[in-house]
């Protein structure tokens, strides 16, 4: 018997669990399509039978039959197989990758061929396809005819790649339990296990020390898959450093900001030993730091902090109307999304400078591939918000898992309607539509239909089609069920609900709320209404006589009208807008609008207004043109403001670009409009 690689893993999987496994524990136990379980489960029933093992399906979950002789044969047979090859093409050439990157000589193919255990041809196939990988980081990959194969760049770009490609190849579990055990543990034999011995065991050893010391104190909101790849980048680094092998410069760095973690860049080489620690060098430090700053991404979601990025919510709220308006699916109303989408983003514009290549992920693979179309729209409105800025086709897929989540979970907010084809009469239909309503809870609208009523009824618009019997040619993905409606038929229907629209559970009781809860959350309610209603009351659309004004002389003037009731020093707060504006964009381009807004300790209480101006100013726009502008959206709070009235503010100005109808409001709008848009912005707010 010969099992493909992928049908040992299932065999694997399967001796694991006598209790057997549904195709859904297949699918993420080896991390592959629904189609593609199906396709090796045939496979590899011809080949178990073989060895007089049978694979059976019984209550919709497969598992091995067979004696106890067969089945040792088979576990024998699988623990003698060497590792002579990968589970996939992308892993083998993840290996080529690192060997390439990690030898110090010119590599000939045939000595490649025979390491990799593969044809000649198949290594240059290899090389075509992880060229783009090098090029993305300005690596060399270069043919020396009649000598061999190198890879040439700058040190932090070759240390990127090993350890992108490390991290992406080497699983959370194995390598935990590794530094747990402190080598002491014998891996089962994976691809993992042979990413991860490429990793020196003694260096490996002292950066899990290194890190366990800062763990509670410095990495604590760290996960599981950033402290994997921080120690390798570490434990990658160190190694390098031990072969002579330093970074001698980097691009992009600036020194302000990774001041702060440059101390625990040192802190991290300490643990070393001296052959290592004395060669850490500056530029050395600053390539850690560099790393260290790209995880400790914390979000600022307060539109008045002075380092809240406005011009990012306005590129967001501009992919989500591109991915909305081509993908024909409204996408705009969903806050969570809005909110992933920038906190992901931000990360990832973030960490450009010390972005780690991610390859061979099959979730990224997977969610690309049932998502084609959905990709491909993400894919064009990224390039087309994001133009200036290269986001690979790792963090594109990413992108596309926000927008994926967002739409089945906005379908599984839906009611399910299921549509009943019954043959049978009557009488049985009543029947079938009974026990449907008794075992399938799940589905709220049914409609019992029989064949020839079929031309009349709109089929598409129901998520379930069920049938007592085959209907050839029908154009649409029915299952076919019994009268009876058997218990195997109903756990089918169930998970394919699953599968579909994800788990629906039942409505839970409302608790008992205790009096002092009450009391408390009516005070809550009190308050929040109180502070809606006081930035509701000053809204107003009003126009300002700014003849013969700049626009440090406009700002000016706006703040003057404000005293004494909403700010002590006009001056002082005027400046901080202008500064404001000078440090970051803030005008809408293509609406002649602009956002005026700050903080400032002399601002007594939150406000918003819109002033008309008479006389049009200049400012540069998010898409970092100019914008000419004659109307000012002019926000200001207090520095130290209450987080529901950040909110409030917040909600403001995220609604600006929210929609065709927001934006023409507040181009357009009257005092009394405006209100009423901003008072339905606090009303949810309020609800929750």
């Amino acid at each position: 018997m010969d099992l493909s690689n992928r049908e040992a893993e299932i065999t694997l999987l399967l001796l694991r669990n006598p209790q057997g496994l549904s195709i859904a524990d297949l699918m993420k136990g080896v991390s592959v399509s629904r189609r593609t379980i199906y396709r090796e489960l045939s496979s590899l029933e011809t080949s178990l039978a073989h060895l007089a093992i049978q694979l059976a399906k019984e209550d919709g979950a497969y598992h091995l039959v067979a004696d106890d002789a067969s089945i040792a044969k088979l576990k024998k047979q699988l623990i003698n197989t060497t590792k002579s090859s990968f589970s996939s093409v992308m892993t083998r050439q993840s290996a080529l990758v690192c060997r390439l990157l990690m030898s110090d000589q010119i590599l000939t193919t045939k000595a490649l061929a025979t390491e990799f255990e593969v044809s000649g041809a198949t290594i240059t196939q290899d090389l075509n396809a992880i060229e783009p990988i090098f090029k993305d980081y300005n690596l060399v990959l270069e043919r020396i005819p009649a000598k061999g194969i190198r890879v040439y760049g700058q040190e932090n770009n070759i240390r990127r790649v090993i350890s992108g490609v490390l991290s992406s190849e080497i699983n959370e579990y194995e390598f935990f339990e590794v530094l747990n055990a402190a080598g002491q543990i014998q891996l089962p034999d994976s691809d993992s296990r042979y990413f991860i011995q490429l990793l020196p065991a003694k260096l490996l050893h002292v950066a899990n020390q290194a890190m366990r010391s800062k763990i509670d104190s410095d990495f604590s909101s760290f996960s599981d898959s950033q402290i994997k790849q921080l120690t390798i980048i570490l434990t990658v680094s160190a190694q390098r450093i031990s072969k002579k092998k330093f970074i001698k410069s980097l691009d992009h760095v600036d020194k302000n900001v990774l001041f702060k973690y440059q101390r625990l860049a040192i802190s991290l080489y300490q643990h070393f030993d001296h052959d290592i620690a004395d060669h850490i060098s500056m530029v050395e430090i600053e390539f850690l730091a560099q790393q260290i700053h790209g995880m400790s991404f914390k979000l600022q979601n307060n539109l008045l902090l002075d380092n809240y990025d406005l011009r990012l919510s306005y590129q967001v709220r501009s992919l989500i109307q591109d991915v909305s308006k081509n993908f024909k699916y409204d996408f705009r109303n969903d806050n969570t999304l809005f909110e992933d989408l920038f906190a992901h983003i931000s990360a990832t514009l973030r960490r450009q400078t010390s972005q780690l290549p991610e390859v061979n992920n099959p979730v990224l693979e997977n969610v690309v591939g049932n998502y084609p179309k959905l990709y491909k729209h993400v894919r064009r409105a990224l390039h087309q918000v994001f133009d200036q800025q290269h986001v690979s086709d790792s963090e594109a897929a990413y992108i596309l898992l926000h927008f994926a989540s967002a739409f089945e979970q906005q379908r599984q907010g839906k009611p399910i309607r299921a549509l009943v084809i019954c043959a049978n009469g009557v009488g049985t239909a009543k029947v079938l539509e009974h026990r449907l309503k008794k075992m399938v809870p799940e589905i709220s609208d049914y409609r019992v239909s029989r064949v020839a009523e079929l031309n009349k009824i709109k089929v598409a618009d129901y998520d379930l089609i069920l049938s007592t019997i085959f209907l050839p040619g029908f154009n649409y993905p029915y299952k076919v069920i019994s009268p009876l409606l058997l218990s195997d038929e109903v756990k089918d229907i169930k998970n394919d609900l699953v599968a579909h629209f994800g788990v629906r559970l039942p409505a839970k009781a409302t608790p008992t709320v205790l009096q002092t809860d009450t009391l408390q959350q009516f005070d809550s309610l009190v308050a929040a209404v109180a502070a809606a209603k006081a930035i509701l009351d000053m809204v107003v659309v009003q126009a300002v006589d700014n003849r013969q004004l700049d626009l440090e002389q406009t700002l000016l003037l706006l703040c003057k009208r404000l005293r004494p009731k909403l700010l002590t020093n006009a001056q002082v707060v005027s400046d901080a807008l202008y500064q404001r504006m000078a440090a970051a964009p803030v005008g809408i381009p293509g609406t002649g609008m602009a956002l005026v807004h700050t903080t400032h300790q002399e601002v007594k209480a939150p406000f918003f207004a819109i002033y008309n101006l008479s006389h049009p100013l200049v400012t540069q726009g998010m898409d970092y043109q100019d914008v000419t502008f004659s109307r000012a959206l002019f926000m200001i709070a207090p520095k130290e403001l209450p987080t529901f009235q950040a909110d409030l503010l917040g909600d403001i100005s995220g609604s600006i670009v929210y929609n065709d109808l927001n934006l023409s409001i507040y181009q357009q709008g009257d005092t009394t409009t405006v209100k009423q848009l901003i008072s339905r912005l606090f009303l949810n707010r309020i609800k929750g």
